[in-house]
């Protein structure tokens, strides 16, 4: 006879359905805060070791995804106070449709794509988290708000700082380019 385990908490079925989906958007806001794919990479296994420890919670929760990402944001944040040394993000590049450019445009986007790196990398951790997640992942500002512990109008205030602090250097650089 068959030995049968029971799992005090979340099953396993249930953790797989709720949980693992969102690995990719974990990973992306990972990636987003602390500018490195392997640092990214082993925060993604950290919380997903944390998030089965701690499944009997998450059962109880209404959205076990903003959980999830506040853990991360979290994580993130404590290991960014340890580290001295910021690195920018790893980008991949889009394949639809890069083969039609033409070498001027490939260079001419390469540039670009630096561009907005060096202006997203200056903003503040949190500008640049909420920017992520609202312009990025998609998510809702009452999804941001369950994440960051900040008021609707608080995200949106960072928001559009964040906005117009990229677009005003933006233009700053372009203008002063094209003297």
């Amino acid at each position: 006879m068959g030995k049968v385990v029971y799992i005090i908490g979340m099953e396993i079925e249930a953790f797989k359905k709720e949980l693992i989906p969102i690995k990719d958007k974990l990973f992306r806001l990972a990636k987003t805060m602390l500018q490195n794919r392997e640092d990214a990479e082993d925060a993604l296994q950290e919380i997903y070791m944390k998030l089965w420890k701690n499944n009997d919670i998450i059962e109880d929760l209404k959205n076990p995804e903003a959980y999830a990402m506040k853990i991360m944001k979290n994580f993130c944040l404590d290991k960014l106070k340890y580290r001295k040394n910021k690195r920018m993000v790893e980008i991949k590049e889009p394949e639809l449709g890069r083969e039609n450019f033409t070498p001027f445009t490939m260079v001419s986007f390469d540039n670009l794509k630096d561009l907005m790196l060096k202006l997203f990398s200056t903003l503040p951790e949190q500008q640049r988290m909420i920017i992520h997640m609202r312009d990025i992942e998609h998510y809702s500002y009452e999804e941001i708000e369950e994440v960051t512990g900040m008021n609707v109008n608080a995200i949106r205030v960072n928001l559009s700082r964040a906005r117009k602090s990229v677009k005003g250097n933006y233009l700053k650089i372009r203008n002063y380019e094209n003297r």
